[in-house]
């Protein structure tokens, strides 16, 4: 019953869907500029211009996605309505528009004038999420590890976003010199702080349910809890102080805490009732198995201090984890979502649809090779310094994205017809 209830205290679909729709035309778009970045394989990884598409990839998909799935996904952990619809709403509107005008003032050099205003805007809703959440929090009576992980992340997100505000004017103004080591701390805590700590929180929710598993222990996630908590504050301690010792500590104790994870993962998966490799499982295991590529890539630019490692450590880690993690999930939350608001009320009137029956599988499972394909092709691109490769392998990724973007079109307008017909017969009938 509580379970029943918190879905019924989740937010409308329209505002879930915002951030979904959102989140898959940024997709798109960032999977069209790609091929166009062909160049930058063999610069700078900080460069301005590598910086705009990043942030429009992590704020436009990754973020806006998390975002969605958190306005739905609170309310039923911590079986409570969230404090604020309407800040979602504002939300919204506020950091499409950030987004927009800051990836762009980083991105053309004419235009940088604009670039404080739209990380204001940014700065602001995120401020409104984190506040929503927090106040949320206020009525809480359960803690359980997926709420703590929640609860931490938007504190790491808070310090991480304010760190990146104040880039964004360091920019502009350059009142601070060191400004790698700001570029730093704003990595460590938005991207491990928050979004693979919101990751690893929401991934106990979402892997066993997906999954069909059960039975499990959850001791290793929620040491990887407590040890990546340690890993980032250290990581800060030497940032702020210039302690190369306590840094190292802090990646160290990182990558524990993320192996941790990973291994809490691979005990999900192995208590699954559900043994078939569908689509979503196949996107699962290559999201982890990119993740442990890209931080082994990560640890091989920290000890050669090799330029092309970080980019392809940032490449490996947006394009492969991100990506196949997040791709997965909305092939599974969205036609849940949709099913909820479009066919529970209609559960012993008329015959419903399975869930994956609201998903194209033969286009998701040709999806998922065609992205595995086209991004192994752009990492060795990195690898070898080939511009032309990297085009071929990101306009293969590119036709991946049309894919995912068929399927949530498939999705959204599933079986709305035969709803329109059904409700024309109701009207017939009681006139």
């Amino acid at each position: 019953m509580a379970k029943n209830l918190a879905t019924d205290m989740a937010p409308p679909f329209v505002l879930v869907a915002h951030y979904f729709i959102a989140g898959a035309i940024f997709y798109a778009f960032t999977a069209f500029l790609l091929p166009f970045y062909a160049n930058e394989v063999n610069g700078y990884f900080l460069s301005s211009s590598i910086a705009s598409l990043m942030h429009l990839y992590l704020l436009g998909f990754v973020m806006m996605t998390i975002f969605g799935a958190m306005y739905q996904l609170v309310p039923v952990v911590l079986e409570i309505p969230i404090f604020s619809k309407d800040f979602a709403y504002v939300q919204f509107y506020m950091f499409v528009s950030g987004i927009l005008m800051f990836t762009f003032g980083l991105w053309d050099e004419n235009y940088t004038q604009i670039l404080p205003y739209g990380a204001m805007l940014m700065y602001l809703s995120m401020l409104i999420f984190i506040a929503n959440v927090f106040l949320t929090y206020k009525n809480i009576f359960r803690w359980d590890i997926v709420a703590k992980f929640i609860f931490v992340s938007n504190i790491f997100l808070a310090i991480g976003v304010t760190i990146g505000f104040i880039i964004a004017l360091n920019l502009i103004y350059g009142f601070y010199p060191d400004i790698l080591n700001l570029v730093q701390m704003h990595i460590a805590t938005t991207i491990f702080g928050y979004v693979i700590m919101t990751i690893m929180g929401i991934g106990m929710i979402l892997l066993p349910m997906f999954s069909l598993s059960h039975g499990f222990k959850q001791i290793a996630i929620e040491m990887a809890f407590y040890t990546i908590i340690v890993g980032l504050v250290l990581f800060l301690i030497g940032s702020i102080y210039k302690i190369d010792l306590l840094r190292f500590g802090g990646v160290l104790f990182s990558a524990i805490a993320i192996f941790l994870a990973l291994y809490q993962m691979y005990l999900i998966f192995s208590t699954r009732i559900r043994k078939q490799n569908d689509f979503w499982a196949k996107n699962m295991m290559a999201s982890f198995v990119t993740l442990i590529v890209s931080f082994f890539i990560l640890v091989a630019g920290i000890i050669t201090k090799n330029d092309t490692y970080f980019l392809l450590f940032g490449f490996t880690l947006f394009f492969g984890f991100f990506t196949f993690f997040v791709v997965g999930h909305i092939y599974k939350i969205l036609p849940f979502l949709v099913w909820y608001q479009r066919y529970s009320p209609l559960v012993g009137k008329l015959k419903v649809p399975m869930l994956n029956e609201m998903v194209h599988e033969k286009v998701a499972d040709t999806q998922f090779w065609i992205t595995l394909v086209g991004l192994l092709l752009a990492i060795i691109s990195i690898v070898i310094k080939t511009p032309l490769l990297f085009q071929v392998g990101t306009v293969i990724m590119g036709i991946g994205t049309l894919l995912v973007i068929y399927n949530i079109y498939f999705t959204l307008v599933y079986g709305i017809e035969e709803l329109k017909q059904y409700n024309k017969g109701l009207e017939n009938g009681s006139n």
